[in-house]
């Protein structure tokens, strides 16, 4: 769920209250591409993308 404080912050940066958090609620979703490479490749976990470790990360190039 999309937390109101979002909404009202938005509201703040336009100026006006096109998002009223009182009337208005919502779902955020999100996929990287670091997600998606998971994926096709069959990762299980993330952290070895974000290691940078060359030998492990060459197999995939």
């Amino acid at each position: 769920m999309v937390d109101p404080a979002v909404f009202s912050a938005i509201n703040e940066s336009r100026g006006d209250d096109a998002f009223d958090p009182s009337k208005l609620s919502g779902y955020a979703f999100g996929m990287g591409l670091d997600r998606l490479a998971m994926i096709q490749y069959g990762i299980k976990d993330i952290r070895l993308l974000i290691e940078n470790d060359t030998r492990f990360l060459s197999q995939f190039a």
